[in-house]
């Protein structure tokens, strides 16, 4: 039997609405209702994977089911960054957001470098061996990482994908990983 894989984005932020950099924060309650409706549109997994971040988990408890925490789930760390809004960050330090962006080997300040974290996705993709439908409710840069790793394509594209709160992706595997609609 394949594994099929929907990734989830959680539901919208404060940080999402108001352009800044994630905290560990809740999701605003009308995205808790929004992800109600999308529970009834999934097909019942047999259970819910979940990034440790409360608005990762908050997600997946509004979509029902058993719930496991997935530390390797986790958001990309965005280090000194956590709570900074972009737009600040482009006034401060124009030249070091576009280095970050520019170069997926960089890393924001006591953060995480989006090809660590592809990594980090790659290897947990490719030690999950369980068979069988599986929701994974996780960050918008997490599931451009799985993407990536599905497409077998470097980090390069990674600022080419973008995730909506809210959407899901479908990562199937039936000997090799492939992204399906």
């Amino acid at each position: 039997m394949p594994t099929r894989l929907s990734f989830v984005c959680h539901a919208r932020t404060e940080a999402q609405r108001l352009g800044r950099f994630p905290l560990d924060e809740a999701v605003e309650p009308k995205g808790l209702l929004k992800a109600a409706e999308l529970a009834a549109r999934l097909k019942k997994p047999v259970r819910i994977l979940s990034a440790p971040e409360t608005r990762a988990w908050q997600t997946a408890e509004a979509l029902g089911s058993e719930i496991e925490i997935v530390p390797e789930l986790g958001d990309l760390d965005f280090g000194e960054w956590r709570g900074v809004a972009l737009a600040d960050l482009q006034e401060s330090n124009p030249e070091l957001l576009t280095a970050w962006t520019a170069d997926p080997a960089l890393a924001p300040p006591a953060g995480e470098s989006v090809m660590a974290l592809c990594a980090r996705i790659g290897a947990w993709l490719d030690g999950f061996h369980e068979d069988g439908h599986f929701v994974v409710v996780t960050h918008p840069f997490v599931i451009r990482a799985a993407i990536l790793h599905a497409l077998a394509t470097g980090p390069g594209a990674f600022n080419a994908i973008d995730i909506e709160p809210l959407s899901v992706v479908d990562l199937r595997r039936n000997g090799r990983w492939r992204l399906r609609f």
